[in-house]
């Protein structure tokens, strides 16, 4: 049985550089003027196991009019999708990375029930596994509790590409502190702490639960909760940055009792408000980095102070383990818990992998993905590195016979050359 990916909008497009040309379906997907919508499928898929792949925060215009679809429109045509392939594919999975309507997890006041009501649509309509990242409240999928849901941690790659990057000393957990923005991240928070194995804290906050304004209740008081942040190194985590407001203001909050140090990680950035004030607080040594993954739509890139791990190879093993049958795909992929130290300094790799380390003065880089272009024992390659005090660069050249493989490193990243 092979597979067959039909991506619902232009989403995910390094996801969709990576998979076989000759899997990908073609569907159309049809607007008419009075933004009404269709979808044709090929009859291709008959007999495959389909993966309907959508990214409900998409913002790219339809070529038919032109318009900015929202989340509750590329839902709907994930159900048109569905209609379209009637009965005719083996099976049905939906791989959306960003859950819609998790927010929207609990009832207060007579509210709906979305998280839960989508995830029993998508049972009625057949789906037989549903992959998403990070959900806001996993607990939702008690709503389907016999069907397969799972929920995808990008924790492992964000993590390493930020100690990384900013040369956190995770050697001394002391200096560090993890920090929810409030009571909602704090299961989050002690998650990431016990990574380091240091310490976490976060905003206790007051809202007027009898007002609703910008979709949510006005906040009225807060307090900070937890160790002190002076002179640490602090990382806020959350699962997702909205608007970025409430971030921004924790890290103001952080840097008047005497933060050294503020990083950022969210799975999801979607910047309903454009990331002006993120980047005027990086220019401003509010916040010193922000770590997000590349799961959602993002239009504005490059970003100053704003950093985009590419998730998409461990999205599509993902796919490929629901694929073999897998029953516990998150474990058997390596992202349960694993310390910092480990992350770092883990040299070995699986076999289809060959891991080189250099240490430049004390930092270790790793370079990866070499073993197609290795013919010979890795003792025979010759290693050139010489590096530049003015401009803090080290240029690294592998010699793999006629290839010279470049690459230059800075104080912030790695970065390949050709």
């Amino acid at each position: 049985m092979r597979e067959k990916f039909i991506f619902v909008n232009d989403c995910l497009k390094e996801l969709q550089a990576i998979m076989p040309e000759d899997a990908i379906v073609k569907a159309d997907y049809i607007r008419f003027q009075d933004g009404a919508g269709k979808v044709k499928v090929p009859t291709e898929c008959r007999d495959q196991d389909v993966f309907i792949i959508c990214d409900v925060n998409d913002k790219t215009p339809n070529p038919y009019t032109g318009q900015i679809l929202s989340p509750d429109d590329h839902v709907r045509d994930i159900e048109r999708t569905v209609g379209a392939l009637k009965d005719n594919p083996a099976r049905k999975n939906l791989i959306i990375p960003f859950q819609p309507y998790g927010r929207q997890h609990r009832r207060e006041f007579g509210e709906s029930t979305e998280a839960a009501d989508y995830l029993r649509d998508c049972h009625y309509l057949g789906f037989r596994n549903i992959l998403t990242a990070d959900s806001h409240d996993p607990d939702a999928a008690a709503a389907i509790s016999k069907h397969n849901f799972d929920n995808m941690f990008v924790t492992n790659e964000m993590l390493k590409e930020m100690v990384i990057n900013e040369k956190i000393d995770y050697h001394h957990p002391e200096n560090i502190l993890v920090v929810a923005p409030d009571e909602g991240a704090q299961k989050r928070a002690r998650h990431f702490a016990d990574r380091f194995g240091c310490n976490h804290a976060f905003f206790s906050k007051r809202r007027d639960v009898t007002k609703i304004i910008d979709g949510k209740n006005p906040l009225v008081s807060k307090q900070f909760v937890g160790f002190s942040p002076k002179n640490k190194t602090v990382i806020i985590v959350d699962d997702m940055i909205s608007s970025g407001g409430t971030i921004i203001e924790t890290a103001k909050e952080l840097k008047k009792m005497g933060a050294d140090r503020i990083y950022v990680c969210a799975t999801f950035g979607l910047f309903t408000k454009g990331t002006s004030e993120f980047i005027k607080a990086y220019q401003d040594d509010i916040i010193n980095g922000t770590y997000i993954s590349n799961l959602t739509y993002l239009k504005e890139m490059p970003m100053d102070g704003i950093h985009i791990i590419d998730c998409t190879s461990q999205l599509k093993t993902c796919i490929d383990a629901i694929h073999a049958g897998k029953e516990n795909i998150l474990e058997e992929l390596g992202m349960s818990f694993i310390p910092v130290s480990k992350l770092v300094e883990e040299k070995s790799l699986d076999d289809d992998k060959l891991s080189i380390a250099l240490n430049i003065d004390d930092h270790k880089i790793d370079l990866v993905d070499l073993k197609e272009k290795i013919a010979e024992k890795l003792s025979k390659i010759p290693v050139i590195t010489f590096s530049d005090k003015e401009t803090s660069k080290v240029n690294v050249n592998i010699i793999l016979g006629n290839h010279n493989l470049g690459l230059s490193y800075n104080v912030r990243k790695l970065v390949r050359k050709r």
